[in-house]
């Protein structure tokens, strides 16, 4: 008979190992409006309470268990802004409602916390990703709500420079006089019109030979673990 591993027990295995990440999860429920604050839910993708900090600070927090999940964040050659997936289970009638009442809780913030399960002493050994809720859709045979999480500037339809949201974006229109792709190394190997495009990443500014030249700034990072 297979021995049942509780809660307890699932984090030390994991504490042990030194390598278990635990995600928690912080989601604006209600925005702030005129005199009314916002109020927020603080959910762990676990099956027992974990206790913790609210993100970026710390005060101490309990995040509830709770039928959670998160996609990988998804990113591309540097033509869109990251997104990613939240999933909820056992979605009742009243959490329907009041997801349909609320717009599908878009332009709600949603933190989303990865974590250590040998760092939860420390507040500020974990990475956090804000994202901010775009729509929902809820399968009502499965009892799964998915929302889909993209930037503040997405949400409210606001165009952003890319070279503002992301690092690893080159701004430089591609064989300008401040490219000079066609002049690098690349050259002497492709003919000048055969590579008419540039997906302003590095790896492909590295393909052309051209990387001197590139214009984001991938070295420096904007989500760490940091001890202090």
């Amino acid at each position: 008979m297979a021995r049942d591993v509780n809660a307890s027990l699932e984090l030390e295995i994991n504490s042990l190992e030194s390598h278990g990440l635990i995600n928690l999860f912080e989601v604006e429920t209600q925005q702030e409006i005129n005199a009314t604050p916002a109020d927020y839910a603080y959910w762990a993708e676990y099956n027992s309470t974990i206790s913790y900090f609210v993100p970026e600070t710390t005060t101490p927090q309990d995040y509830s268990p709770f039928p959670i999940g998160r996609s990988e964040i998804e990113t591309d050659d540097g033509s869109k802004i990251p997104s990613l997936r939240l999933n909820i289970g056992a979605v009742s009638q009243e959490i329907t409602a009041y997801i349909e009442n609320n717009d599908a809780l878009r332009r709600h913030r949603v933190r989303a916390v990865t974590v250590a399960a040998n760092e939860l002493a420390c507040a500020s050994a974990c990475l956090v990703d804000t994202f901010f809720i775009d729509g929902a859709t809820i399968d009502h045979d499965k009892e799964i709500a998915v929302f889909e999480l993209t930037s503040k500037g997405n949400t409210a339809n606001v165009s952003v420079p890319l070279r503002r949201m992301r690092r690893d974006y080159c701004y430089k229109r591609y064989n300008a006089s401040d490219c000079r792709a066609s002049s690098g190394p690349a050259s002497l190997i492709l003919p000048p019109l055969s590579d008419s495009q540039c997906r302003r990443t590095k790896d492909a500014c590295a393909s052309k030979g051209n990387v001197i030249n590139f214009g984001g700034f991938p070295g420096i990072g904007t989500a760490r673990i940091v001890r202090f």
